[in-house]
């Protein structure tokens, strides 16, 4: 027990050390890298240049009236299952 202790304790200490070691480095050697360049780039997201590019062209969805027959179809079958499965379920209960 001893032993699991020391080395859940030394994993921990190695890792705070390498983790200060990181920030120390982030503060002090690297600090000129950590410039925002999204303030930059803002004129790459101006939206009025979108206005001479073409409107999506939009597709309409027509749905087949046996499509729509079936579908109601499956329904009323379904609706009379579920009818069945509670009659059933009454008359197991009486």
């Amino acid at each position: 027990m001893k032993k699991l202790f020391k080395v859940v304790v030394g994993t921990a200490a190695a890792a705070a050390a390498c983790f200060g070691a990181y920030c120390a480095y982030k503060k002090f050697v690297a600090k000129d890298t950590e410039e925002d360049d999204f303030d930059d780039d803002i004129d790459d997201f101006d939206l009025d240049e979108d206005e001479d590019e073409e409107s999506p062209e939009y597709v309409s969805l027509n749905i087949d009236s046996d499509a729509a027959e079936d579908a109601k179809d499956a329904l009323d079958d379904i609706k009379d299952a579920a009818e069945d499965a509670a009659d059933d379920i009454k008359d197991a209960f009486n």
